[in-house]
């Protein structure tokens, strides 16, 4: 479970950067301090990115060692979900990202829902 809670919180981790860089412009003008405004937007793409990967780099090692059955791996199917929004994460900005943040909650909900579904039928 250990494997199930790294992955779901470096996922959860990662939806707060969109909704910065969504709105990294406003909070620059306003004076704000967020990570985006700290690190800028190529940065906090970046960020992100390595949140996402690493999470799903998780699966595999974790698998490999033992920590968690091959049902865990059905998380792999939310992978095609994860890359369009890493696309759209990497090349929009402001309000285009308005629906990036939808999709990372998708992500969230069905990387976790597959996984744990994985672990009861496939233990």
């Amino acid at each position: 479970m250990i494997v199930l809670a790294g992955t779901v919180a470096l996922l959860a981790l990662s939806i707060p950067l969109i909704a910065q860089l969504r709105s990294l412009d406003a909070d620059r003008a306003a004076g704000r301090t967020t990570v985006a405004t700290r690190m800028g937007a190529t940065a906090t793409r970046v960020v992100y990115s390595i949140l996402v990967v690493v999470a799903f780099a998780i699966l595999p090692v974790a698998w490999a060692v033992g920590a968690i059955p091959t049902g865990g791996l059905a998380a792999f199917l939310t992978a095609p979900l994860a890359m369009r929004l890493g696309d759209v994460v990497s090349h929009r900005r402001g309000e285009e990202l308005r629906s990036a943040m939808r999709e990372a909650f998708l992500l969230l909900a069905s990387f976790a829902a597959l996984f744990g579904l994985g672990l009861v039928l496939l233990p």
